[in-house]
């Protein structure tokens, strides 16, 4: 997620948009990963691996690796609730940019100044 995410920072800050990673590696680790990718998001450690924990997120699977994280795209509203979920390992399970962008236009179009005009979108009435 981190990767191609840094290519998305220009457009998440023009749309009022913030990005955060939890990284599992140690902090220099973390900061090094951070630096390679130019992000200007925030990347927070839990080399403890304290919060996938709490999340229940820990991939069992692998007994020669335990206390591994399951990769999870968290999408929250403007309060911090949760939006939509996207979870797996390799493509299937992570989003897209563009399903990350679907998702934040569906998000902001929720905003009642969104719209330019009399009537917000969700509101309007359009004749054919």
């Amino acid at each position: 997620m981190a990767n191609y995410a840094a290519h998305l920072q220009p457009e998440l800050a023009v749309n009022y948009c913030q990005l955060v990673v939890v990284w599992t590696d140690p902090p220099e680790s973390t900061r090094a990963a951070r630096r390679e990718l130019a992000a200007t998001f925030p990347f927070l450690c839990d080399h403890g691996r304290k919060v996938i924990a709490e999340l229940d997120i820990v991939d069992t699977t692998d007994a020669h690796h335990p206390r591994i994280a399951t990769p999870y795209t968290f999408v929250l509203d403007a309060e911090r609730v949760i939006f939509k979920i996207y979870n797996g390992w390799w493509y299937v399970g992570r989003p897209t940019v563009e399903e990350l962008r679907l998702d934040l236009r569906a998000l902001m179009s929720r905003r009642r100044d969104w719209w330019y005009g009399d009537t917000p979108a969700p509101y309007a009435t359009f004749k054919e």
